[in-house]
């Protein structure tokens, strides 16, 4: 399968687009629910997620991805854009995890204007805060696409187009390795992600999955494993967690109320959970993403 076919019908919501200079650009144990772009402009400093350290330098490019551990740091100023998206592929694949990504690319004269010009046709998304703990809750609300609802197509239709061409900037342009065979069309287990997002609230078992795709429940947990690289019961705590994530930084709700909403009753079991996966406690995750 080719890369082109495998990325066919993601979908990006934009959250944020806008120029920045900040001087104080030291944020420290950062774990945002939604992935970023930044080109730097001028000014320097560091990013440390778990894809590795990057020292940021003016006309580069660099992709963090959504729920990565982050600390950023700098010892001057940052000048530089800033894109904060949501991204998803039709069958549900994390799309970092499974082909080759590089994280810092050399920025081209295109991709400045590409950036202003995102800018220009997304007004007023600029965030208030800039640090990534004291962001308002509507810096996490996304257009109905991927600009307002009140642009045109034409906008619209722009909008997605540049967010195809920057992110297109951090795939290898080396022959595409599928790290994850997450990326396989397979009609049965479309069927099953589709059931999963649907009813991701709710008690779902391995049978009622196995029965949504007419397959018994060994063969259906051996070919979810093989087309999502993950077992389903995996899959869908880590889907869990990651709506428990964006629940704690966009509502107020209680933390209780949290868990029974993505399907957990048992709050303990929510925390352990919660804590395996993020490495802090939900309310430790609210506290680090304060709202104030």
């Amino acid at each position: 399968m080719n890369g082109t076919h495998a990325l066919k019908g993601i979908s990006f919501q934009l959250l944020n687009v806008s120029a920045c200079i900040d001087n104080n650009w030291n944020y420290p144990q950062v774990i945002s629910p939604f992935s970023r772009i930044y080109l730097v402009k001028d000014g320097s400093g560091t990013i440390v997620h778990q894809h590795g350290k990057y020292q940021l330098a003016p006309g580069n490019l660099y992709i963090i991805p959504g729920f990565a551990f982050c600390n950023y740091s700098s010892d001057s100023f940052l000048d530089h854009y800033y894109v904060h998206f949501l991204h998803e592929l039709p069958n549900a694949a994390d799309i970092f995890q499974s082909i080759s990504f590089k994280h810092q690319v050399k920025a081209t004269r295109a991709d400045f204007y590409l950036m202003q010009r995102l800018v220009e046709l997304n007004p007023g998304r600029k965030l208030t805060q800039t640090d990534p703990k004291r962001y308002s809750k509507d810096a996490y609300i996304p257009y109905a696409s991927t600009v307002s609802s009140g642009s045109s197509l034409a906008d619209s239709i722009e909008c997605y187009g540049i967010m195809l061409q920057l992110f297109s900037r951090f795939i290898s342009t080396q022959k595409v390795e599928f790290n994850q065979p997450g990326l396989k069309t397979n009609n049965n287990i479309s069927l099953a992600v589709n059931f999963i997002k649907k009813n991701l609230a709710s008690q779902i078992t391995i049978s009622q999955l196995a029965t949504e795709c007419e397959l018994s429940n060994d063969y259906f947990s051996k070919l979810f494993r093989a087309t999502m690289g993950t077992g389903p019961i995996e899959y869908i705590n880590k889907k869990r967690i990651e709506q428990a994530q964006l629940k704690l930084v966009m509502t107020n709700d209680r933390i209780e109320t949290i868990a029974l909403d993505i399907g957990i009753d048992n709050f303990s079991y929510f925390n352990r959970m919660f804590k395996r996966y993020s490495n802090i406690t939900p309310h430790q995750y609210r506290i680090m993403h304060s709202l104030g």
